[in-house]
């Protein structure tokens, strides 16, 4: 079967095409390490710039969402190898806008600000080219993972996917958890801007690599059209939704305490109507162009839809740890002078979740070929309701970093576990001409999950901190010291709630999870004549 798809090895091709979706993923989170640095160096005020700032960070989260929606089916009509290239020229020119923005970008963004009759402070525009540029990156960067996930399904036999898949799982993973360690390394060493010049010569040497690779791997293209209108109206309900939750998983799991997380925007109400609105429209068109963004009927394949759906609630469970574990770090800092510390041991107890997760994948893979899908996903899930359970009993504010360390590993595994069977239960469920759209399916329910989880999480914890604390202190003076202490007490009291939050999300998981059964006869002979 091997080579009948391609004359070279296709764990070779996966290896190539793996090197540019772990670059993409960790430019997702390789500007935390330097963002108040950037903002100092703009002679920007810390604390109206912060705000600004964010969006170089929640700005490339929401356009690598927003390319997987419609790079899926691009590459389902024009062939993998083109667009897998045109993806990464795009991030090219992004990172080069970003290396580049303090030069000619910026002058001549003012100069356009200029002649409309405008005088914006020169760094703000810096600012805002810099966000453009990240923008562009993220366009090109969110599409490699769901064409590589596709291109496993023109390589690999359906019985051969899922350590394959893995793989592409574990390094997407892999990317966005190592970006704030490679960030804090590499500023170390150079100015911020060489971190985009490196991607320059590693980008042209991985277009290079992806020719060779590709060159003797068919192209399969699917006749039909691009459907515009339903790429807009799906675009702009992520877009209203992300605006809407006011969400940045990354953002937020800096945070130093609750009482720096914010609240749901303002415009959540109006943002969350616009969000119906265009996904109603989006389901509306769908059931109606001859050739849609995303089949609608494809979810009525029982693979598919519980796929996704248990994709949709790992990625809510996924945010608990990450934000959790960062915020009990920095309430135990009684002295500010130790925060340089702390970031160092958010970072280390963070790994103990993360890499876990990430290097679980592949094993992930392999249990899927020999207990089936529903057993391994069951099987991870148990095990992280098995570690958020133990969060939620032992966590109290002097809780020992081992502890915290053992039960984010078992969380981490659990969750990572998941990844490959849903990956290819998923993918085995798209017929040949769906797979870019499935693929992207996989990750971006995974990233709304993620998305809705901050906004959830943060706001009911916010109010359940303020309800407790307000009725531990009332009744006569307080001590400002006690008031401190109890404020922390508190937090990490709603921090172990979180872990029973994570427990109940994972167990309705796996309620989707057991309708997760063998693929479809049908669809595998017809994948197999391929």
């Amino acid at each position: 079967m091997t080579s009948q798809k391609t004359k070279l090895n296709p764990w070779l091709v996966l290896t190539v095409m793996c090197v540019p979706v772990f670059i993409g993923a960790l430019d997702l989170t390789v500007v935390s390490a330097f963002l108040p640095e950037l903002i100092i160096q703009l002679e920007l005020p810390l604390q109206t710039a912060l705000d600004d700032a964010a969006w170089i960070l929640s700005g490339y989260l929401l356009a690598y969402t927003v390319s997987m929606t419609f790079m899926g089916r691009v590459s389902d009509l024009l062939g993998r190898r083109m667009v897998y290239i045109l993806c990464l020229l795009i991030f090219l020119i992004g990172s080069v806008l970003v290396a580049t923005a303090h030069a000619g970008p910026t002058d001549f963004v003012y100069m356009l600000y200029r002649r409309l009759g405008q005088r914006p402070d020169i760094a703000y525009v810096n600012l805002q080219v810099i966000i453009f540029g990240r923008v562009v990156q993220a366009l090109g960067a969110g599409a490699l993972v769901p064409v590589s996930l596709a291109l496993v399904g023109d390589l690999f036999p359906p019985a051969q996917r899922a350590r394959p898949l893995g793989l592409v799982a574990a390094m997407d993973t892999l990317g966005w958890v190592l970006g704030h360690l490679y960030g804090g390394l590499m500023v170390q060493i150079m100015p911020w801007q060489g971190i985009f010049w490196l991607n320059v010569p590693i980008t042209l040497v991985t277009i290079v690599l992806v020719i060779w690779a590709l060159r003797t791997v068919p192209q399969y293209r699917v006749k039909g059209r691009f459907d515009f209108l339903g790429a807009a109206l799906i675009v702009g309900a992520l877009v209203a939704l992300n605006i809407g939750l006011g969400g940045n998983v990354d953002a937020a799991a800096s945070a130093a305490g609750f009482e720096d997380l914010s609240p749901l925007p303002p415009y959540f109400g109006p943002m969350m109507v616009l969000t119906i609105v265009f996904l109603a429209g989006f389901v509306w068109v769908e059931r109606r162009v001859h050739d849609p963004l995303v089949n609608l009927a494809m979810f009525r394949r029982r693979n598919l839809s519980a796929g996704a759906l248990v994709n949709l609630f790992v990625g809510f469970c996924l945010v608990i740890g990450l934000v959790s574990v960062p915020i009990l770090v920095n309430v135990r800092q009684e002295d500010v002078s130790q925060l340089e510390a702390a970031a160092l041991q958010v970072g280390l107890l963070l790994s103990t979740l993360t890499v876990p997760m990430a290097l679980a994948a592949v094993p992930g893979g392999w249990l899927s070929d020999r207990i089936g899908y529903r057993r391994t996903t069951l099987l991870g899930l148990g095990l992280a309701i098995i570690g958020f359970l133990a969060v939620w009993r032992t966590w109290y504010l002097d809780i020992p970093n081992a502890i915290i360390a053992v039960e984010m590993a078992v969380v981490g595994v659990g969750l990572g576990l998941t990844f490959a069977p849903i990956g290819v239960a998923v993918i085995n469920a798209a017929r040949q001409n769906e797979r870019g759209v499935a693929s992207a399916l996989v990750i971006i329910l995974r990233l709304i999950g993620m998305t809705v989880s901050v906004s959830a999480l943060t706001t009911l914890s916010l109010n359940r901190v303020n309800a407790l604390a307000a009725a531990a202190l009332s009744g006569g003076t307080v001590d400002p010291m006690q008031a401190i202490d109890t404020y922390a007490r508190i937090t990490v009291e709603v921090l172990a709630e979180l872990g029973l939050i994570g427990a109940i999300m994972c167990a309705l998981a796996c309620i989707p999870a057991l309708l997760l059964g063998r693929d479809d006869p049908a669809l595998l002979q017809a994948d197999s004549s391929e």
